[in-house]
């Protein structure tokens, strides 16, 4: 009896020092779909507001700062007006070399000036715009709406020309200097100067939230989208206000362009995320079976 009393209580013990089942749960992973959503969604306020276009205070209402393609359809079109045949005439010079075709080289060189004085002197003057900014509906005014001084037409037209001319000067006169005299440091210097000058007005129209170059700030004047509200209906100033059909229709192509790329990248975006939602969507399925 005392041996089975023995086991007994052993086997009671043994039953006693079982350790219980521990329930292990384990927490099942968000799905995809949801965290892709909550990721959108912080995203989006990651996201800055869009900031406004920088405007002068005292500009009037009825003006619009001219945009970037409006300056670049400007600034090419001068520079063709004003170099183009200038170009050309010196490389017919530069391939005779002054051996044959002297007379349409020179009568090229005249064409050169004359459309170079044209577009640059005359008709900023007259018409306070030049050629550029015929085509690409803009002019230069002030915040008061006025036309800035003659100087700043002068300056702003002329600027590339003359930093041209500088360099010219220094390309031809740098050579000199070691032979001595006062001509070559002169006319070195004067070139210098016209380079640097169109250096700085050109990193201040690259500071400026507003395109501004230095005589821009000079004069306290802008470039702004122009379109008159009496248009002339005949003479060379009717001729002059046509020319704005070629921008418009220039930059209407550009836009164009730019809202068929935009659409493609968005159509590609939602294509990726319909893969993406497919993809995540077989893998939970998965993941259940």
């Amino acid at each position: 009896m005392g041996l089975l009393d023995k086991v007994e209580s052993s086997e009671k013990d043994v039953k006693k020092a079982k350790p219980k089942a521990v329930e292990i749960t384990t927490a099942q992973p968000a799905p995809k779909k949801e965290k892709r959503a909550k990721k959108q969604k912080q995203d989006k306020k990651a996201k800055q507001p869009k900031q406004k276009k920088a405007r002068p205070v005292g500009l009037s209402s009825e003006f619009e700062i001219a945009q970037k393609l409006s300056r670049v359809i400007s600034w090419w079109v001068n520079f063709i007006a004003n170099f183009a045949v200038l170009i050309a005439a010196l490389f017919m010079s530069a391939f005779t070399g002054g051996q044959s075709g002297g007379l349409e080289t020179t009568i090229l060189f005249i064409v050169a000036v004359l459309a170079l004085l044209f577009n640059s002197f005359f008709l900023p003057f007259y018409t306070g715009r030049n050629l550029g900014q015929y085509t690409s509906s803009t002019r230069y005014v002030r915040g008061d709406g006025s036309k800035p001084n003659f100087l700043h037409s002068l300056s702003v037209n002329n600027i590339g020309f003359l930093s041209l001319t500088g360099f010219l000067m220094v390309f031809t006169q740098a050579g000199n200097l070691s032979d001595g005299g006062t001509s070559p440091i002169v006319w070195t210097s004067i070139g210098a100067v016209f380079m640097v000058l169109w250096i700085v007005n050109w990193q201040f129209a690259r500071n400026s939230d507003l395109n501004q170059g230095l005589f821009d700030l000079m004069f306290g004047s802008y470039l702004v989208r122009y379109v008159p509200e009496e248009k002339a209906t005949g003479g060379f100033r009717a001729r002059l206000e046509s020319m704005s059909q070629f921008g418009e229709k220039y930059a209407k192509r550009v836009e164009d362009r730019a809202k068929a790329r935009e659409e493609k990248e968005i159509e590609k975006a939602k294509q990726k995320e319909q893969e993406a939602e497919e993809n995540a969507a077989e893998e939970d399925d998965s993941t259940k079976d």
